[in-house]
Order: structure tokens, then C-alpha cells, then sequence
């Protein structure tokens, strides 16, 4: 279910959030940590690892949890989806899709499905795709000072394969709004091939509702 920060917006490609912001959100670092998980979570996917490896990378990986286990915050403190200075607001749920450009009506940006978002023949996993278009479609519904929207349905017809590792046009605008109700359409192209659309209706929160 997509979600957004009341009144929040796209970061399109070469803004940055203010000096403040960055340090509540995992400051500079933050943003190459979650790049460097991403290749981890792609080389784990095409990766077939001896048995000596798996146990030292499970070992490792055991480590690292235990570590961060103690910093855990409650999810009003946490990073993990929270810049929207970075790709994919910084975590690793789907890939990370780049905005090139946005206005009040509509959007552009760019987006490559990794080895991790494999499904098999080179192909994006189908399911991969209707989590891109509900948190690109669901955090557009909210900008412009527009008040908070949460996801109603969202229809996803695919149209063709749509390749892993290949950078992949991303497309979305408002098709009408009408009281609580937001429609949004977006489109996933690869060149001048449709790989998929979908239609999703987004509705704004009553009052009072979390």
C-alpha cells in the first residue's frame, strides 16, 4: 500500500534534501550503503556459492544483525524508505527508479530491474512490477499539497517481458480526480516496446485516520 508524507513530492535527479534533513534520515552514508546492499542482494541472486562461502556469509550476515539489532527505533525513526533524495527513497523493496522530471500532472523517470527482481528467461519477476507502479503512482498522488492518499486498487496489465538489467522508461499521470478519489495511470516502456501499464485509484485519508 503506497504512502507519502502529506504534501511530499518527487526529488527529481540532482536535488538534495537540506544539510538538517540528511542527518536525521542516515546522513551522507546512508545513501552508498543501500547502493552497495543493492549489488549485494544482485550478486547474491546470480551467485551459485560453495558450501564453505554460504557458511561464511551466514556467519557474517548473523554478525552484522546482531549489531544492528540494539539500534532498532520505532518506524517514525527508521531510514529504510525515508529519503526521498535517493533512488527508491532509500531501500531496497523494489529497484531503485530514478525521476528525471515531474510537474503537477505527470512524471518521468528511468529504472533498471536488477538480478535480484529475477522471475526467470531474463525477466522481471511479475510481481516486481505492481510494487514499482504502487509506490511511484501512490507517492505521485500526494504531491503538490495534495493531502494524504493510501491505495484503493491498483490494475496492472502486462503488455511484454519486461528485461532485467536494462534501464526502463517509467511514465505516470494524473487521470482525474473526483472528491476523495485520485486515479492515476502509468505506463513502463522499454525503448519503444510497452512492457506494462496500470491504472491505480488512490483515496484520501478522513480525518483522524493513521
Amino acid at each position: 500500500m503506497a504512502d507519502d508524507e502529506a504534501g511530499g513530492g518527487f526529488a527529481q535527479i540532482g536535488e538534495r534534501l537540506q544539510p538538517g534533513a540528511l542527518e536525521l534520515s542516515g546522513g551522507l552514508a546512508y545513501g552508498p550503503m543501500i547502493e552497495a546492499l543493492r549489488r549485494f542482494l544482485d550478486q547474491v541472486a546470480a551467485a551459485a556459492p560453495d558450501a564453505a562461502t554460504l557458511r561464511e556469509l551466514a556467519q557474517d550476515l548473523e554478525a552484522w544483525s546482531a549489531r544492528l539489532e540494539p539500534l532498532a527505533v520505532p518506524e517514525d525513526g527508521q531510514f529504510f524508505g525515508r529519503r526521498p533524495d535517493l533512488p527508491g527513497r532509500g531501500q531496497t523493496l523494489w529497484p531503485g527508479a530514478v525521476i528525471l522530471e515531474s510537474d503537477a500532472e505527470r512524471f518521468r523517470g528511468k529504472v533498471t530491474f536488477g538480478r535480484y527482481f529475477l522471475g526467470g528467461n531474463g525477466a522481471a519477476h511479475g510481481g516486481a512490477i505492481p510494487l514499482l507502479f504502487d509506490e511511484l503512482l501512490g507517492r505521485f498522488a500526494n504531491t503538490g499539497g495534495r493531502s494524504r492518499a493510501r491505495t484503493g486498487y491498483l490494475r496492472v496489465d502486462y503488455r511484454s517481458i519486461t528485461p532485467i538489467g536494462a534501464e526502463l522508461e517509467i511514465r505516470g499521470w494524473f487521470a482525474k480526480e473526483e472528491g476523495r478519489k485520485r486515479l492515476m495511470r502509468g505506463e513502463l516502456w522499454h525503448g519503444e516496446t510497452l512492457c506494462a501499464e496500470a491504472e491505480g485509484l488512490f483515496v484520501t485519508l478522513k480525518p483522524g485516520q493513521p
